[in-house]
């Protein structure tokens, strides 16, 4: 049992939600949990956990609340709409939103909380489902160093790494340059598979090659292999990964920096999207790559 006193709410009952919460109640945490699926809720019931009707009543009855909201309306309607999290917020409150609604949400966010005596801290994730259920998850932080320290329990019993970025929405922002690079890199693959493909070359000797020279990227080698595979079981949704993209798009507009590979990026998984590949793994990007060029997937 952790001897840590703090009371845990958990708004957000889905794929990495519900590993996180068996985590937080396995390391001793009293945990109260709300989703709008409720069916979700039951499993974690039976662990001991509370359940409520909204995230205002999770706000009220616990000292920190940790939102994984997959859609940025949907978190900024959970934090910031009728019965929301800060509708139900006492002073001695602290939020920690794990989702990934990059800069511009953060931060209005951020302000909302700061207007009701809320500590806000954004605690955005490293790692899918795998790590979520193992409790090795790292987390890049945006906090004050006060308010990082009083719930840095509430995070490694979830978690094994925090990276402290700095001040309120730099964890956000951190999360954003992360996406990036995994979304362009994963793309590259794709796109390398499906030209080798219509050269005539074998994925799986490319693969071998590749994994030989000077590109050694994880990604080449399980992303590849799944690609390889046709094994598209979603690690991270495609759809996630294009909503990642509008959000990198959008955070580029705000910082007045142009992203060229970036908005022909940000195309290719919306159009993947678009294309009806959004509920299968990111890596399903292969498949659309492979239709458009004509070669059966």
């Amino acid at each position: 049992m952790n001897d840590n006193t703090l009371t845990v709410g958990m708004i957000g009952i889905g794929a990495m939600g519900t590993p996180m919460s068996r985590n937080l109640i396995k390391a001793g945490f009293p945990l109260t949990v709300f989703d709008r699926n409720l069916e979700r809720l039951k499993p974690l019931q039976e662990l001991g956990a509370k359940t409520v009707s909204s995230c205002a009543e999770v706000s009220r009855g616990v000292d920190v609340v940790i939102t994984v909201i997959g859609t940025v309306q949907d978190e900024l309607e959970v934090v910031l709409g009728q019965d929301g999290v800060l509708e139900g917020a006492h002073p001695d409150l602290t939020l920690i939103d794990c989702s990934t609604v990059g800069i511009v949400a953060t931060s209005k966010m951020a302000a909302a909380a700061a207007e009701r005596g809320v500590a806000f801290i954004d605690a955005t994730i490293s790692g899918s489902t795998g790590p979520a259920a193992e409790g090795t998850l790292g987390f890049m932080v945006g906090a004050y160093t006060d308010d990082l320290e009083r719930i840095r329990p509430v995070l490694l019993a979830m978690g094994e790494k925090i990276h402290h970025m700095g001040p309120p929405g730099a964890g956000s922002a951190m999360k954003v340059m992360i996406n990036l690079m995994i979304g362009m890199t994963v793309l590259t693959v794709a796109e390398t598979l499906t030209l080798g493909r219509k050269a005539g070359l074998d994925p799986e000797q490319m693969i071998e090659v590749l994994s030989e020279t000077s590109v050694r990227s994880p990604h080449l080698s399980h992303k590849g292999r799944m690609m390889i595979e046709r094994n598209f079981e979603p690690a991270f949704m495609l759809k996630y990964m294009q909503k990642d993209f509008d959000l990198i798009m959008e955070a580029a507009h705000a910082l007045r920096m142009p992203a060229f590979t970036s908005a022909i990026a940000h195309q290719v998984y919306t159009a993947a999207n678009v294309a009806g590949y959004g509920d299968l793994d990111y890596s399903s990007v292969v498949r659309f790559l492979e239709r458009v060029a004509g070669l059966n997937p």
